[in-house]
């Protein structure tokens, strides 16, 4: 998905330690273009994502990677020329993410419309793009520019620009939302407006301002301007620090704000291809990967070792004392897994009183919290409670005795005392 993302050029090195990353979202979500610049292909509509693939983007990055998330909005075109799209995007992510960071890049002139819904929104930071300070430099920089309906060209459209640019930094910072200001150097172009912007900056408080080099692209009327130096962008740093050094000196102290954590130290950059692979429908509240929710009337299921007296391991179809081996089942709170079959002892002296040798009867259900049998002898039910194990008669398919007896409904009853009351008598196997 083609998108505007620059970034700042061999930044100096971060001051605060960078241990703990941010990653950072570039979202294309704003197709329609408003500034159309010379050093780029003459601007059409392009691709941008709609809110909802905005959502799902930010949240299978929220639910697959750790650590503070920045959800910047950028390009093809400006987002605020979008606004319908940006602003229901901005609201969805306020409503279903509202820890996430969201930032928009910017040309300035629709930014006093919508600074409003902006700040309702919780906007955590805005870049705007400043690449001039005079109308000569605009000229040759800003081709067209659509605003309110007219396509606005020449020295009209640099003027527009300029001023509703420096109008909507006052009036972020004024509004107390953290500002950057994005200046791409174009050689022979705008370098020499570098100082002036730098200045402003400083003097309005904005909290840097990153020099980035121009990039040709193919067929544009700037294209033949080349790529910075090392050695001008090194300058280009220079003087930004300098401007930020006299602001200090005549009284504008600057210190260390929100977009700190931003720098290019800690940043780090999230493919959308790589948050592909996450399944829309598992970033959907209430629903559980595991299979679906339990019903409101059932009690939730709990973990248990469960023997089950069965003859095919299908159907409850046994009772205690004619089983020649018991079924072991690990009943988990989402799913149940066989663990396999223990053989019941045998003898004259079990049949008569459905325990035998008591040990050895014991050492067959060991481990086990229940035991589900059609029918116990009175002995072998005292026996089996007497150490822990809950004996439980049942009857039917395998997997429904067991859910029955993971959420507690199955009950506890000794085969040849008269039927419980309905009080506390009836005990669940918890």
């Amino acid at each position: 998905m083609p998108s505007d993302v620059e970034r700042p050029a061999s930044l100096p090195p971060v001051e605060a330690a960078s241990a703990l990353h941010v990653l950072r979202v570039t979202l294309p979500a704003a197709p329609t273009p408003l500034v159309l610049r010379r050093d780029r292909t003459p601007g059409v509509p392009g691709p941008g994502l709609d809110p909802a693939d905005v959502l799902r983007y930010v949240g299978a990055a929220r639910r697959t990677l750790r650590g503070p998330l920045v959800a910047a909005l950028e390009g093809p075109g400006d987002p605020l020329a979008s606004a319908a799209h940006v602003l229901r995007a901005l609201a969805l992510l306020r409503e279903h993410d509202p820890d996430v960071m969201t930032g928009l890049v910017v040309d300035g002139p629709l930014v006093a419309e919508y600074l409003d819904e902006l700040l309702e929104l919780g906007l955590h930071h805005v870049v705007l793009r400043m690449d001039a300070m005079s109308v000569k430099a605009a000229w040759r920089v800003y081709g067209r520019v659509v605003y309110r309906g007219d396509v606005l060209v020449g020295p009209d459209a640099g003027r527009l620009v300029l001023e509703e640019g420096r109008r909507a930094v006052r009036l972020l910072v004024a509004a107390r939302v953290p500002v950057a200001i994005r200046f791409t150097a174009i050689p022979t172009v705008n370098t020499a407006d570098l100082p002036a912007v730098a200045a402003f900056a400083a003097a309005e408080g904005v909290e840097r301002v990153d020099v980035v080099p121009h990039r040709p692209a193919p067929r544009a009327p700037l294209a033949r301007a080349g790529v910075p130096t090392e050695g001008e962008l090194a300058h280009g740093r220079d003087v930004v620090a300098a401007a930020y050094r006299a602001a200090s000196a005549d009284g504008l102290p600057h210190a260390r704000g929100a977009l700190s954590w931003l720098s290019d130290g800690r940043l780090r950059d999230v493919a959308l291809a790589d948050l592909e692979h996450v399944d829309p429908l598992s970033l959907l509240p209430g629903i559980d990967p595991e299979g679906p929710e339990a019903a409101p009337i059932l009690p939730p299921r709990k973990s248990r070792v469960v023997a089950v007296a069965t003859s095919d391991g299908a159907f409850v179809d046994r009772s205690f004392v004619d089983a020649a081996h018991v079924h072991v089942y690990a009943v988990g709170e989402t799913k149940t897994r066989w663990l396999g079959t223990r053989t019941m002892p045998t003898g004259i002296l079990r049949r008569r009183d459905g325990v035998g040798v008591p040990r050895e009867l014991l050492a067959v259900v060991a481990g086990c919290h229940a035991v589900v049998a059609t029918r116990f002898t009175k002995k072998a039910a005292v026996l089996l409670d007497a150490v822990g194990i809950r004996p439980m008669t049942a009857g039917g398919h395998v997997e429904d005795v067991l859910d029955r007896v993971a959420r507690g409904t199955l009950r506890a009853v000794d085969d040849d005392a008269p039927p419980p009351p309905s009080d506390d008598r009836v005990d669940s196997i918890f």
